[in-house]
């Protein structure tokens, strides 16, 4: 018999351990919104300078935001939340955004969509020799590069030119 359910998804567990594990990677914690902060403080009587606010709010989570915020006088719950929403807006952005970093470099990247483009208008069954030629003038310096590493036989048509492409990067 399950000792431990999530009262989330209803989801049962025999060991505490796996409903622990469940619960944070099924249904993790969601970081305070200014929306949260302004239900917290709903009942707070206004004007209030930050400490004021700090000692006045409930929640760890909630304190440790108000903590951060510019220190002076704020009329209203919704006052503190543009506050909270220009702090946020200011935070310094980690140095590596996977999501960044791998579009920018998706972008310069020779792929083989980009590659095969230069080739448009290009008769098949074509040489590597007759690609090459055919690329010059159009290719950047890195596409060349790319170009100049195809095997050296013949292409039947744009499928085999990217395969190639493929293969040398």
């Amino acid at each position: 018999m399950a000792q431990f359910s999530c009262d989330t998804c209803g989801e049962t567990f025999d060991q505490k351990s796996r409903y622990e594990r469940h619960k944070m990677t099924s249904h993790p914690p969601q970081a305070p919104t200014a929306a949260d902060l302004e239900k917290a403080l709903g009942y707070v009587d206004f004007p209030k300078r930050r400490d004021e606010l700090v000692e006045a709010a409930e929640g760890d989570e909630i304190k440790r935001i108000l903590k951060d915020l510019p220190d002076r006088r704020y009329r209203d719950a919704a006052e503190v939340a543009r506050a909270f929403g220009k702090m946020r807006s200011h935070e310094e952005k980690p140095e590596y955004q996977p999501s960044k970093k791998g579009g920018a470099e998706a972008m310069n990247a020779p792929s083989a969509a980009k590659i095969a483009s230069l080739f448009s208008g290009v008769d098949f069954p074509a040489s590597s020799n007759e690609l090459k030629n055919y690329a010059q003038g159009r290719a950047s310096d890195e596409e060349m590069r790319v170009i100049e590493k195809f095997h050296d036989h013949t292409y039947r048509d744009m499928s085999d030119v990217a395969k190639e492409v493929g293969r040398v990067t």
